[in-house]
């Protein structure tokens, strides 16, 4: 197996996360200047395991290329197919990216996950990381394998996906004829919620705080079968959110939808079926009782995951246009109070409940 390429300007930064990132023989990633790069790509020889590609390359002596610009080079190589399909990632400190990118968001479909080199010391957001990259590379490396086949690449029959799915997505798929085409819309199932929601998520909508509820576990235990087994599966740990919502009618036999009860409801009926639970507090900021999504600031600002309640939440625009089966973004009403001047904060929500709350 080939290594993933680590593309920076800087030889001894670029190592040091190489080698911090590396994991065994399932991950293995070696640095390399954009001059290399550029080189080998130019020479038809260019095929790693992946990329993962800086923002700015300007320290690089007679380098004139930015880390976007080449991520496109390699791209139109990919569509030519004078390179094989791989993904990139774009790896660059969060400040690096507001100076050299900003708002554009003309670059972002370029690139398969966005991974910001920040907090990297810290353990589990290393190994999240790293989760990330390998599975990513085994959506690559199914697609490879001639697997168009949708249904077989998740796991799902027919009928579940009929369910569970979204006819918009598997169009979304389909339509590719490249395998990083077929990859993008697969990735951001797996790292953006909508079709699929990770654990912090499933918390949240359950009304459950799943750090001080020792019968978290058995509780996830028992959702196996709304869990996705498809490609990556052991890397992205998913569950299906329609199933979810399904299992919360048809299997706990609940009167109202899961998004209509507030935390004390779902604690009422979940406490009727498990044990050791407790319940979910919204963090100061973020008003309501009725859990549903994240705040978008605060993980990007400080890689955690908040709960919101969207009816007590400011709207957050996206920098480009979002597929359907993708949820939509929100800001816990405190923060977006904190970020008055970003753009995608949007105006007329954060009027709106400042307003509520000086009723209140």
């Amino acid at each position: 197996m080939a290594s993933w390429l680590l593309i920076d300007d800087s030889p001894e930064e670029a190592a040091s996360f190489a080698a911090r990132l590396s994991h065994g023989k399932e991950l293995s990633i070696d640095p390399i200047s954009g001059t290399d790069a550029a080189s080998a790509l130019k020479m038809g020889n260019f095929a790693p395991a992946g990329v993962l590609m800086d923002v700015d390359l300007s320290n690089e002596k007679g380098w004139q290329q930015t880390g976007p610009g080449m991520a496109q080079d390699i791209r139109v190589a990919q569509q030519r197919q004078t390179t094989p399909a791989f993904p990139i990632v774009r790896f660059s400190l969060r400040n690096k990216v507001l100076e050299n990118i900003g708002r554009d968001s003309s670059s972002d479909d370029i690139f398969d996950l966005k991974i910001e080199k920040d907090g990297l010391s810290d353990d589990s957001l290393r190994s999240s990381v790293q989760n990330k990259l390998i599975g990513v590379r085994q959506i690559y490396d199914a697609l490879e394998k001639n697997q168009s086949d949708l249904l077989q690449l998740i796991g799902l029959s027919d009928p579940l996906w009929s369910q569970w799915g979204s006819t918009t997505f598997q169009s979304d798929f389909e339509v590719g004829d490249r395998i990083y085409l077929k990859a993008s819309p697969l990735v951001r199932m797996m790292v953006h919620p909508g079709l699929l929601i990770e654990e912090d998520i499933l918390a949240f909508r359950l009304g459950i705080d799943p750090v001080a509820s020792k019968g978290w576990s058995d509780l996830t235990k028992s959702l196996a079968e709304y869990a996705y087994r498809g490609v990556s599966g052991g890397c992205f740990a998913r569950w299906w959110a329609r199933g979810i919502e399904e299992w919360w009618q048809d299997k706990l036999g609940a009167e109202s939808p899961l998004a209509g009860c507030n935390i004390a409801q779902r604690m009422e009926l979940l406490s009727k079926h498990f044990g050791g639970l407790e319940p979910l507090k919204m963090p100061k900021g973020s008003m309501g009782d009725r859990p549903w999504r994240y705040c978008l600031l605060t993980k990007e600002q400080r890689q955690e995951v908040i709960p919101v309640d969207p009816s007590k939440a400011v709207r957050i625009k996206p920098r480009s246009l979002m597929p359907s089966w993708l949820d939509p973004l929100y800001a816990a009403l405190g923060v977006a109070l904190q970020n008055p001047n970003d753009p995608r904060v949007d105006k007329e929500d954060l009027k709106r409940l400042q307003l509520f709350t000086r009723n209140q």
